[in-house]
Protein backbone atom coordinates (compact mmCIF):
# COMPACT_ATOMS: atom_id res chain seq x y z
CA UNK A 1 0.00 0.00 0.00
CA UNK A 2 1.01 3.19 -0.89
CA UNK A 3 1.15 6.04 1.21
CA UNK A 4 -1.67 7.57 -1.26
CA UNK A 5 -3.68 4.54 -0.62
CA UNK A 6 -3.34 4.93 3.44
CA UNK A 7 -3.87 8.97 3.26
CA UNK A 8 -7.02 8.18 0.95
CA UNK A 9 -8.39 5.84 3.36
CA UNK A 10 -8.00 7.52 6.54
CA UNK A 11 -8.37 10.78 5.05
CA UNK A 12 -11.62 9.59 3.07
CA UNK A 13 -15.33 9.46 3.62
CA UNK A 14 -15.06 8.32 6.89
CA UNK A 15 -13.21 10.87 8.82
CA UNK A 16 -13.70 14.01 6.82
CA UNK A 17 -17.64 12.36 7.40
CA UNK A 18 -17.16 12.46 11.42
CA UNK A 19 -15.45 16.09 11.20
CA UNK A 20 -18.49 16.74 9.43
CA UNK A 21 -20.80 15.72 11.63
CA UNK A 22 -19.32 16.97 14.71
CA UNK A 23 -19.20 20.29 13.22
CA UNK A 24 -22.89 20.00 12.34
CA UNK A 25 -23.49 18.53 15.38
CA UNK A 26 -22.27 22.00 17.37
CA UNK A 27 -24.96 23.78 15.25
CA UNK A 28 -27.46 21.90 16.01
CA UNK A 29 -26.52 21.49 19.71
CA UNK A 30 -26.17 26.07 19.38
CA UNK A 31 -29.87 26.26 17.65
CA UNK A 32 -31.31 23.98 20.64
CA UNK A 33 -30.00 25.83 23.23
CA UNK A 34 -31.43 29.14 21.81
CA UNK A 35 -34.55 27.76 21.26
CA UNK A 36 -34.89 26.47 24.65
CA UNK A 37 -33.83 30.38 26.22
CA UNK A 38 -36.82 31.23 23.98
CA UNK A 39 -38.99 29.26 25.82
CA UNK A 40 -38.13 29.46 28.75
CA UNK A 41 -37.99 33.52 28.36
CA UNK A 42 -41.80 33.12 26.59
CA UNK A 43 -42.76 30.53 29.69
CA UNK A 44 -41.68 33.34 32.13
CA UNK A 45 -43.57 36.42 29.95
CA UNK A 46 -46.32 33.93 30.16
CA UNK A 47 -46.25 33.55 33.70
CA UNK A 48 -45.65 37.11 34.88
CA UNK A 49 -48.62 37.95 33.04
CA UNK A 50 -50.97 35.43 34.64
CA UNK A 51 -49.54 36.74 37.58
CA UNK A 52 -50.07 40.26 36.91
CA UNK A 53 -53.77 39.29 35.72
CA UNK A 54 -54.66 37.40 39.20
CA UNK A 55 -52.87 40.49 40.77
CA UNK A 56 -55.64 42.58 39.26
CA UNK A 57 -58.80 40.04 39.94
CA UNK A 58 -57.40 39.78 43.36
CA UNK A 59 -57.39 44.15 43.80
CA UNK A 60 -60.64 44.62 42.16
CA UNK A 61 -62.44 41.54 43.96
CA UNK A 62 -61.34 41.09 47.26
CA UNK A 63 -58.66 44.23 48.48
CA UNK A 64 -61.15 47.32 46.78
CA UNK A 65 -64.39 45.54 48.85
CA UNK A 66 -62.28 44.90 52.12
CA UNK A 67 -60.98 48.80 52.16
CA UNK A 68 -64.30 50.20 51.65
CA UNK A 69 -66.10 48.14 54.44
CA UNK A 70 -63.04 49.42 56.35
CA UNK A 71 -63.24 53.01 56.11
CA UNK A 72 -67.16 52.64 56.10
CA UNK A 73 -66.69 50.78 59.29
CA UNK A 74 -64.26 53.61 60.86
CA UNK A 75 -66.86 55.84 60.18
CA UNK A 76 -69.30 54.15 61.89
CA UNK A 77 -66.68 53.92 65.03
CA UNK A 78 -66.20 57.46 64.82
CA UNK A 79 -70.08 58.63 64.48
CA UNK A 80 -69.86 55.54 67.51
CA UNK A 81 -67.31 57.43 69.31
CA UNK A 82 -68.57 61.14 68.77
CA UNK A 83 -72.45 59.51 70.45
CA UNK A 84 -70.63 57.75 73.41
CA UNK A 85 -68.90 61.00 74.16
CA UNK A 86 -71.72 62.95 73.85
CA UNK A 87 -73.76 60.69 75.89
CA UNK A 88 -70.76 60.66 78.51
CA UNK A 89 -71.22 64.70 78.85
CA UNK A 90 -75.13 64.22 79.27
CA UNK A 91 -74.65 61.91 82.35
CA UNK A 92 -72.19 64.07 83.64
CA UNK A 93 -74.09 66.69 83.24
CA UNK A 94 -77.20 65.60 85.03
CA UNK A 95 -75.18 65.19 87.98
CA UNK A 96 -75.27 68.79 88.29
CA UNK A 97 -78.83 68.91 87.15
CA UNK A 98 -81.63 70.61 89.88
CA UNK A 99 -84.34 67.33 89.06
CA UNK A 100 -80.89 65.00 90.09
CA UNK A 101 -82.51 63.58 93.01
CA UNK A 102 -85.49 62.23 91.47
CA UNK A 103 -84.38 61.69 88.25
CA UNK A 104 -85.95 58.75 86.17
CA UNK A 105 -83.08 58.38 83.82
CA UNK A 106 -80.51 58.06 86.21
CA UNK A 107 -82.36 55.65 88.19
CA UNK A 108 -82.64 53.83 85.34
CA UNK A 109 -79.01 53.95 85.11
CA UNK A 110 -77.48 52.19 88.32
CA UNK A 111 -75.82 49.10 87.92
CA UNK A 112 -77.53 46.41 90.18
CA UNK A 113 -75.83 43.00 91.06
CA UNK A 114 -76.27 39.66 88.71
CA UNK A 115 -78.74 41.83 86.33
CA UNK A 116 -81.54 42.51 88.59
CA UNK A 117 -83.12 45.82 89.25
CA UNK A 118 -85.18 46.93 92.10
CA UNK A 119 -87.80 49.02 90.88
CA UNK A 120 -87.81 51.75 93.90
CA UNK A 121 -90.78 54.52 93.86
CA UNK A 122 -89.57 57.92 92.43
CA UNK A 123 -90.45 59.83 95.25
CA UNK A 124 -90.74 63.63 93.92
CA UNK A 125 -90.85 66.68 94.87
CA UNK A 126 -93.13 69.44 93.92
CA UNK A 127 -92.04 71.64 91.47
CA UNK A 128 -92.94 75.32 91.64
CA UNK A 129 -94.72 76.48 88.53
CA UNK A 130 -92.45 78.52 87.00
CA UNK A 131 -90.63 79.03 83.61
CA UNK A 132 -87.51 78.41 85.12
CA UNK A 133 -88.20 75.42 87.30
CA UNK A 134 -90.49 73.83 84.21
CA UNK A 135 -87.34 73.18 82.02
CA UNK A 136 -84.29 71.09 82.78
CA UNK A 137 -80.88 72.77 82.03
CA UNK A 138 -78.86 70.11 80.79
CA UNK A 139 -80.96 67.66 78.30
CA UNK A 140 -83.37 69.92 77.19
CA UNK A 141 -86.33 67.73 78.82
CA UNK A 142 -89.12 69.43 80.70
CA UNK A 143 -89.99 68.67 84.09
CA UNK A 144 -93.50 67.72 82.34
CA UNK A 145 -92.64 65.18 80.21
CA UNK A 146 -90.03 63.29 82.73
CA UNK A 147 -93.09 63.22 85.03
CA UNK A 148 -95.91 61.79 82.59
CA UNK A 149 -93.16 59.48 81.70
CA UNK A 150 -92.20 58.14 84.88
CA UNK A 151 -96.30 58.14 86.03
CA UNK A 152 -96.96 55.78 83.42
CA UNK A 153 -94.56 53.44 84.81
Amino acid sequence: MELGDVLNIVLGGGLVGTIVAIASLRETLRKAKAEAARAEAEAETVRMDNTDHATRILVENIVKPLKEELNETRRYLDASKREMARLRKAIDSANSCKHHDNCPVLVGMQDKPHGERERKPIVRKPLRQSVEDDTCDDDGAGSEGAGSAADSS
